[in-house]
């Protein structure tokens, strides 16, 4: 009670039969016991998520009109559109990683460069005379000459003060090393700020493509985005958390070597966990290159692959190649050139070579 058949409803539902719908007499609206119970419209009190029905909007063969004859490449044809929409969705996504990436460096560059900077502070005075403590000597010395001509005692039994005002005035090593530690950390940590301020600004002019037909704006993207890649703007978006934790392992290294003359197991603490912490860091950079379904993936890991790649592809045969010129044993497979040195894969490829070896295994998985 309460159903429609499954016939009466797939009819009432894509409205094929509106002499049927008549004779109901009411929508589904004024009638919801008329739905399916497999498919309500509210769930505890909540409207379902309606599914858009139609078009599909990816499906453009339906979503543009077909082009007339020997006009396949007009201003407004089908292939330009296509490719305006196909490419918004590429570029959103490509940018709104870029973005979240620069946002959390930037934040966590203005953290790490203040915290430095209240280091660089207290450690930048120990590279100048201290003027409080040579007065304070000094002072001691002439309460203690009182006291000597009080007590009848000659001069000569005073210490005199170690400090020469005249004298140029050096820095220890300890204190020229952690200034130099922190001050090169604290401008490390405001380049990699200031880059990413500028990454911003690329892509907001990368993806504010201007009016146009589609044709125009087609070019116009595709121009902008063989610049993009020519230029190697996801590199550099990439490089920027290796230049932040290049920053954050020198400050480590500094705050070691002022922790030293303070405290010696103090500093072999910090200095422990320091080389703990960036051990695992480098871990994770390898990890993924040996197992590629390793999720610690980290912007290091594509530099470190890409290193890896260059010298077992094309440094070391090429250095083979020379040793079996030079002592006559070059084979027939290689060329006066040199051998063809092989694709340097990416480890995007190399997950994509993985997921290809054991597809059917993850079918199964994928549809238990």
């Amino acid at each position: 009670m309460g159903f429609v058949p499954l016939d009466h409803e797939h009819t009432m539902w894509n409205g094929h039969d509106s002499m049927e719908e008549d004779e109901i007499g009411h929508s589904e609206e004024t009638h919801p016991l008329l739905v399916n119970a497999s498919h309500p419209k509210f769930r505890f009190g909540i409207k379902k998520r309606q599914f858009r029905q139609g078009n599909d909007l990816f499906n453009y063969e339906d979503k543009y009109p077909e082009d007339p004859i020997y006009h396949e490449t007009a201003p407004n044809a089908r292939v330009w559109r296509t490719y305006a929409d196909e490419s918004v969705i590429f570029d959103a996504n490509m940018v709104e990683d870029s973005r979240d990436s620069v946002d959390v460096l930037l934040v966590f560059a203005g953290l790490f460069s203040a915290v430095v900077s209240t280091f660089v502070t207290q450690a930048s005075q120990s590279l100048s005379a201290d003027y409080t403590q040579i007065s304070a000597s000094f002072l001691f010395e002439l309460v203690a000459i009182q006291r000597a001509l009080a007590s009848g005692a000659t001069v000569d039994t005073v210490n005199s003060s170690p400090y020469d005002p005249s004298s140029v005035f050096v820095p220890s090593i300890g204190s020229i090393w952690v200034n130099g530690l922190w001050f090169t950390s604290l401008v490390l940590s405001l380049t990699t700020a200031l880059i990413a301020v500028l990454v911003k600004q690329w892509l907001h002019y990368y993806i504010a493509l201007p009016s146009g037909t589609p044709r125009e704006r087609s070019h116009v993207r595709q121009f902008r985005y063989m610049g993009f890649q020519q230029w190697h703007v996801l590199v550099i978006v990439g490089l920027l958390p290796v230049l932040m934790h290049i920053a954050l392992a020198i400050f480590f290294v500094g705050l070691v070597v002022f922790l030293i003359p303070l405290r010696v197991s103090l500093s072999w603490i910090v200095g422990s966990i320091s080389i703990i912490v960036y051990a695992a860091y480098m871990i994770t950079a390898i990890l993924p290159i040996i197992s590629p379904q390793c999720p610690y993936h980290i912007p290091l890991s594509d530099l470190t692959y890409a290193t890896y790649t260059y010298l077992t592809q094309h440094l070391i045969p090429r250095f083979c190649f020379s040793l079996n010129n030079t002592f006559g044993n070059a084979t027939s497979t290689t060329t006066q050139d040199g051998p063809a040195p092989k694709e340097v894969n990416t480890l995007k490829r190399l997950e994509s070579e993985a997921v290809k070896a054991i597809s059917d295994n993850l079918s199964v998985e994928a549809l238990h």
